[in-house]
């Protein structure tokens, strides 16, 4: 006795098995899988850090970036610790510092070279500056 099957019937049965197999594996990777790198902890910073002005990832982790009233730039991690800050002066330079004349942070981002900071000054000139302080270039507006 011997069973003869048909090209027609080996491709119903394997739409069929692999339909099947889809179906099963789409339900067991549904699932929602979260990771995290550490445990959640609920950080604080000190509103006297100013206003949030950009979050940043750079290759310690995500960061926040804040201005408060006077100008002073402070770094904080995702935990609420405190990594740095850029003091602001007016007429005679720190080491590390930010002219107050740079005006206003307005962004912060992350490339190969480094952290770079982005101020606007009343004026509408718009400053590239290093996380040294070192300033890169500059746009004025017309």
């Amino acid at each position: 006795m011997t069973i003869h099957i048909t090209r027609k019937s080996v491709l119903v049965f394997s739409v069929a098995f692999l339909f099947l197999a889809g179906c099963f594996l789409g339900i067991h990777l549904q699932s929602a899988n979260v990771v995290q790198a550490a445990a959640a902890d609920d950080g604080v910073v000190p509103k006297s850090y100013g206003r949030l002005v950009a979050a940043i990832a750079d290759r310690i982790g995500t960061g926040l970036v804040f201005e408060d009233k006077d100008g002073v730039v402070r770094f904080v991690s995702i935990t609420g610790m405190k990594e740095g800050q850029l003091n602001r002066y007016d007429e005679k330079p720190t080491q590390g510092g930010i002219p107050k004349s740079y005006g206003h942070l307005v962004a912060a981002v992350v490339n190969g070279k480094g952290t770079g900071l982005v101020f606007e000054d009343a004026d509408g000139v718009i400053r590239f500056v290093t996380i040294t302080g070192v300033m890169e270039g500059e746009l004025k507006r017309e």
